[in-house]
């Protein structure tokens, strides 16, 4: 069998029948697939938008479960994944098994938007109309913010990578890549967008929505820009740091600046039915607060995203419940009448019991976010028809019990706990057929990106503080106290804290971890931790007695080993070694 790189194998233009497939119906209505040749297809401005939609399509694959990093961290379970990839979780992250096929997933990207551009390049000097030069400029910077994206995460996981620009032909050019210094490529995706910022439009309209932005750019240029001064941070590079830090906060104060609300103003909302909540339904995907998202088309279209199949119960239209909330981030959620943290919950079978888990009065008076985001036992929630279709009524939830007719059926989920985030109350979509797009970045995440850039340059100030006051407000809970956060360290463990709450489920946390460098304080060798479910049963243990090299592998994965077969010029990483 002759095998082939990764690099040509995860998604070369070899026909437009891959590429011509749009995003989501909001891009682009569907056309029939064709096997044409380039020199047959590029010929107009729509052209190049199919071609450019295939590109949106490709980027969807890489960032689609993004959600399932957040198993590697310590606040969510999961059980394997729906898509067979694997087991995320801390003890087992980083190996090819887990991750080569997003290695793959990143260069089938990179490969089709180098092709784009090849070719609107071309085109671009066959056309004289100011309008569609003006849009496949547009495109351009489109393409080259989705081929960003998906060089920062192929850095984010593996550090140096093969690098290129152009489409490459067949195996003998991908075969004579060796892996790029992550500096250089840093280099050029922070040009990527930096040239996507200065042409695309604030926001747009109609049938555009969803495309990138240039407050997507941006917000993506400072989020490169803050984690390589954590990088460098990390390895003791101060003023590089400092100089990456304070990009950062520049491109985030863009966004700011814009003035930009939060989904329905940041309002609570009421206890029993949170605004927020409502932010993680199709039909709010488009609120203003989404900086970028990939794209889902829904039903019957053959788009449809698995959040339903993932985060729902077999009474929520037949799911899986694959990933389950954990009784360490119910201890997280803080009390609305001080803003303090609850003491913490025993896990216990005493339903009775004072402050046991499974007690149901040791959850009240929580950040709104809480109820919003998981259940605990005698919560309910909606059941729906087996295939979807219809809404029925509302059944409670105890960890223990899954008849599915007086208990929600969570299909073995071990944690104790399931998700209410993501997961939809309406009817008339398959659990595998949704229309929710993925948030990729929201204006929190950059709103407290933001505070970290600035606390870590000058410590917290008065506009640091009503950035996260307003967000916990989301929560129903009362402003920070200005004098117990003055300090640097003190404001970053609220940076910290929000990030956790706002952000679980979107798969940001295991990403913290390793650009803050957490992993030995989480896990702290030899003991590790034991993850138990709500009753005090063991889940899992976590770096219990791990190696050294386990910790290493946690910061830096294993290049798939098919790749280094077929280009000896790739070597491995270290750890992998």
């Amino acid at each position: 069998m002759i095998r082939t790189s990764f690099l040509l194998r995860g998604g070369l233009l070899l026909s437009l029948s891959l590429l011509l497939t749009c995003c989501t119906e909001d891009l682009l209505d569907q056309i029939p697939a064709s096997d044409l040749s380039s020199e047959l297809f590029w010929k107009t401005t729509d052209d190049a938008i199919y071609a450019v939609n295939g590109v949106y399509q490709a980027n969807r694959t890489t960032f689609d479960r993004d959600y399932y990093f957040d198993g590697a961290g310590e606040f969510v379970n999961t059980r394997g994944t729906s898509n067979n990839q694997g087991s995320y979780n801390p003890s087992g992250i980083g190996s090819s098994g887990n991750f080569g096929f997003l290695w793959g997933d990143c260069y089938r990207t990179i490969n089709r938007a180098n092709d784009v551009l090849g070719n609107i390049s071309t085109l671009q000097t066959s056309v004289s109309s100011p309008t569609d030069q003006a849009l496949l400029t547009r495109l351009v910077a489109e393409t080259r913010f989705m081929r960003a994206i998906n060089y920062f995460r192929l850095i984010d996981l593996w550090g140096d990578v093969p690098y290129f620009t152009k489409k490459l032909n067949g195996n003998a050019e991908a075969y004579s890549l060796s892996r790029t210094p992550r500096a250089v490529v840093k280099d050029s995706i922070l040009a990527d967008l930096a040239y996507a910022a200065s042409v695309l439009p604030e926001r747009y309209s109609g049938d555009n929505l969803g495309r990138v932005t240039q407050l997507a750019a941006l917000g993506f240029r400072g989020k490169v820009n803050l984690y390589w001064a954590c990088w460098m941070k990390n390895e003791g590079k101060a003023s590089e740091a400092q100089a990456h830090y304070t990009a950062a906060a520049a491109d985030f104060k863009k966004i700011i600046d814009k003035n930009i609300s939060l989904f329905r103003g940041g309002e609570p909302g009421p206890a029993d039915n949170p605004n927020y909540w409502h932010l993680f339904q199709y039909f709010n995907e488009y609120d203003p607060e989404i900086i970028f998202s990939v794209q889902f088309g829904g039903p019957l279209l053959g788009q449809g995203e698995e959040l339903m199949r993932d985060f729902g119960t077999r009474n929520t239209g037949n799911a899986q419940c694959w990933v389950a909330p954990t009784i360490r981030l119910a201890n997280r959620y803080q009390l609305i009448s001080t803003g303090d943290f609850a003491p913490a919950l025993i896990a216990s079978r005493n339903t009775t019991q004072v402050n046991s888990a499974t007690n149901p009065k040791s959850y009240v008076g929580r950040d709104y976010r809480m109820r919003a985001t998981m259940l605990w036992d005698e919560q309910k929630m909606l059941r729906l028809s087996t295939d979807g279709l219809n809404v029925q009524d509302s059944i409670p939830f105890r960890f223990g019990s899954r008849d599915g007719v007086t208990y929600i059926n969570y299909d073995g989920a071990p944690s104790g706990y399931i998700f209410r985030k993501w997961v939809r109350q309406t009817g008339g979509i398959g659990r595998s057929d949704g229309p929710q797009d993925i948030y990729l970045m929201r204006l929190p995440d950059v709103w407290l990106m933001y505070a970290e850039a600035v606390n870590e340059l000058n410590g917290p100030n008065e506009e640091l503080f009503t950035l996260l006051d307003r967000i916990r407000r989301r929560g129903n809970l009362p402003p920070l106290s200005r004098g117990k956060f003055s300090a640097k360290e003190e404001f970053f463990k609220a940076i910290e804290q929000e990030r956790i709450i706002e952000l679980v489920g979107e798969g940001h946390r295991f990403f913290d971890i390793r650009r803050w460098k957490k992993l030995e304080e989480i896990w702290p060798a030899p003991n590790g931790q034991v993850l138990t479910d709500s009753q005090g049963t063991r889940i899992r243990d976590e770096f219990v007695n791990a190696p050294e090299r386990n910790y290493q592998r946690y910061y830096i994965f294993q290049i798939p080993p098919g790749e280094i077969e077929v280009n000896p010029k790739i070597i491995q990483n270290e750890p992998w070694l």
